[in-house]
């Protein structure tokens, strides 16, 4: 209890602050009492000494270092009966005391006995500890039967704002709100939720209880934070509540402290159920896309909770994380860890996918398979507008690069008609997600369906691929670099706009007879007619084969 209910008491009904009397708001833990010179040795942070200071008399500055030990040790105050030994308290001694706000009570005219006293004070300091540890059972046994009777964390926030008068706030791990008081409070909600987002945000949020204050001049009528750590087995939140200046009771923590404790229990429980079900699900697209679900009845079975039945129609879709393996299915005990850090991650990146997915307004569900998210649209019966569709995508994969920095690519499946031409669709989506890293393009959107030339390229050996292109242009083996890059983007333009000049201009920001002698000189160089068919058709080829041998570098043209 704090010192200053301590001395409330009739016990010290006529005793006497004689300094350091705004150090009164010290807790006291337990009450001790000196006979030895040495008592500092057996002191504990928070507790009250009781003392007649015989020794002290004797030495008058040991009085001077005896308090300043206490102090450092965070002892509560000294309680001291001067006039049984006649004891004299130096005058520097209480200015010191005044100057640590340490608080010495002289309690000579106390009739009871040091030891009564000390008997009397323990006694109201348990039964006060045990008042507060049947309030907080009490409480904690309420806010347990509101989440027994289905009100959630939203009915234990608003029976926190109706017992304490105080907005409360309850953030996640990554400080987003969870839920917020609506009783009386709900147009303050933001103002309070951005100051303590100004404060919180990249600082270092304490594990134990903590209090700050906001600095909004507007808020400072709730402008003291109380901040109280919600623990989980995987994430943490944090409670929060803001109150006036005034002095909070114990029972104000004690309440926001049990709070915390059954929102996190209850938190825990709802991710338990959530990964449960995310599991179930993801089991159930494993084994329909690994072939382990064999007949139609037993997928349209299965999967009727997530939307398969006969006569549907769906288009599946593959996401991954730019830069992320593919994985051999071999683990170690060093990827196991590096799995482990990296779920947090993961479970954001799945929540904003699926967040962004909802608002293009497609049917879909999204379950995850090794390292890639899998989304299964479901499609009209007026089916679908596949290149409107590819631009939403885009438009997508490029929010989430600019809200999170997520690199995102996307490969989409044909439409399947029945259950088990999902897994064909998943697999082409798979494919065209490899198709599209196989060009080194990075957040992309890429269809089965849309393969340009290409694709045919990689069913042809590497070094083949390697040993046509340098033929093709062995001509131009001896220019620099830089000259080489800027005859090849003109060639490649040119082809691009069908051999139009002002187009090619247009489209490389230069003037026309830079165009022309550029192509002049590729044409002496190569030893070829740009617009010979067989020799056109030679250089569009080799021109396509260059992204796919970019992976090795700068391309050689020397034999």
């Amino acid at each position: 209890m704090l010192l200053s209910e301590l001395l409330a008491n009739d016990i010290y009904e006529h005793a006497r602050v004689i300094a350091g009397f705004n150090g009164l708001t010290r807790k006291v833990q337990t009450v001790n009492i000196m006979d030895a010179p040495d008592i500092i040795r057996f002191l504990r942070p928070g507790e009250l000494l009781l003392t007649n200071g015989f020794f002290m008399k004797q030495t008058p500055g040991m009085f001077m270092e005896l308090m300043r030990d206490m102090q450092r040790m965070e002892c509560s105050g000294m309680a001291v009966k001067t006039e049984r030994f006649k004891l004299h308290v130096p005058e520097e001694a209480l200015l010191e005391a005044e100057r640590l706000q340490f608080p010495i009570i002289e309690i000579s005219a106390v009739e009871l006995s040091l030891g009564e006293i000390l008997q009397r004070s323990t006694s109201l300091i348990m039964n006060n500890k045990n008042e507060e540890l049947q309030y907080a059972l009490h409480i904690h046994k309420q806010f347990s039967e509101m989440i027994m009777k289905g009100k959630g964390i939203t009915g234990i926030v608003d029976a926190l704002t109706k017992l304490l008068s105080s907005p409360i706030l309850l953030l996640n791990g990554k400080l987003q709100p969870i839920a917020e008081s609506r009783l009386g409070y709900a147009s303050l909600m933001p103002d309070l939720a951005a100051a303590a987002d100004a404060i919180l945000d990249g600082a270092a949020i304490p594990s134990s209880p903590t209090s700050f204050c906001l600095l909004d001049v507007s808020l400072r009528n709730r402008c003291n934070v109380l901040l109280y750590p919600v623990h989980t087995y995987r994430h943490e939140g944090y409670l929060l509540s803001f109150h006036s200046g005034e002095k909070m009771s114990n029972l104000y923590g004690l309440t926001l402290e049990q709070a915390s404790n059954v929102i996190g229990m209850e938190l825990t429980k709802a991710q338990a159920v959530k990964e449960r079900s995310r599991r179930y699900k993801n089991e159930f697209f494993s084994d329909l896309i690994d072939g382990y679900i064999t007949s139609e009845q037993e997928a349209i079975h299965r999967g009727k909770k997530y939307g398969i039945k006969a006569n549907g129609a769906w288009v599946m879709l593959a996401a991954r994380r730019d830069g992320a393996g593919w994985g051999n299915g071999q683990r170690d005990s060093q990827t196991e860890r590096q799995d482990e850090r990296n779920v947090s991650e993961r479970d954001e990146h799945y929540e904003r996918i699926k967040r962004h997915f909802s608002a293009i307004g497609q049917s879909f569900v999204m379950f995850t398979k090794n390292d890639s998210f899998g989304l299964l649209l479901h499609l009209s019966d007026s089916g679908w507008d596949e290149s409107f569709f590819l631009q939403q995508l885009a438009r997508l994969s490029d929010r989430l690069y600019e809200e999170i920095g997520l690199s995102l690519s996307i490969g989409i499946g044909k439409p399947a008609t029945n259950a088990l031409g999902i897994k064909h669709s998943y697999e082409e989506a798979i494919k065209a997600l490899q198709y599209g890293y196989r060009l080194k393009r990075t957040k992309f959107v890429q269809s089965y369906q849309s393969k340009d030339i290409g694709y045919l390229f990689h069913m042809l050996p590497h070094d083949e691929l390697k040993q046509f292109y340098e033929e093709t242009f062995y001509g131009m083996r001896h220019t620099e670099e830089q000259e080489r890059k800027e005859l090849l983007r003109t060639l490649s333009a040119f082809y691009d706009t069908q051999c139009q000049l002002m187009e090619t201009s247009k489209q490389l920001f230069v003037h026309r007879n830079t165009v022309v002698y550029r192509l002049d000189k590729c044409e002496k160089l190569l030893g070829v007619k740009l617009k010979d068919p067989i020799e056109s058709l030679r250089l569009r080829i080799a021109l396509s084969i260059e992204p796919l041998l970019s992976g090795d570098g700068s391309v050689s043209l020397s034999r």
